[in-house]
């Protein structure tokens, strides 16, 4: 069925759609030439020498005060972990004057559970 007299002519002109994008895709691509070309020429008027060689410290162990050791090489998270485990699991004092001692964390959750049930 064709469309009413009124809105015939209101078609879509896919020629200029077609023409306003590519128009503005050229448009685009120009600009982006443009923009590249003045940061093109800002780097050679900034660094006119080209980009400063690489830092001779890059790499070290080092550098100034600031210790890059890597995370393999420190052993103070196992360190950590370890005493808290053995004195999770073992006896010992806490403070001998006071009487405070630490017990294995098993034997401490067995006397919680005992004196609840009394």
């Amino acid at each position: 069925m064709a469309p009413p007299e009124a809105q015939a002519e209101e078609g879509i002109k896919w020629s200029a759609v077609l023409g306003v994008g590519i128009g503005s895709v050229i448009v685009f691509a120009i600009s982006i030439l443009i923009v590249l070309r003045m940061l093109h020429a800002r780097e050679k008027a900034l660094q006119p020498m080209g980009p400063d060689p690489m830092p001779l410290q890059m790499g070290q162990a080092e550098i100034g005060i600031v210790d890059q050791t890597p995370f393999d090489v420190t052993r103070a998270l196992q360190n950590y972990r370890t005493d808290r485990t053995q004195r999770l699991e073992t006896w010992g004092w806490v403070d001998r004057k006071a009487g405070t001692v630490h017990m294995p964390i098993d034997r401490a959750m067995e006397l919680v559970v005992q004196e609840h049930r009394k």
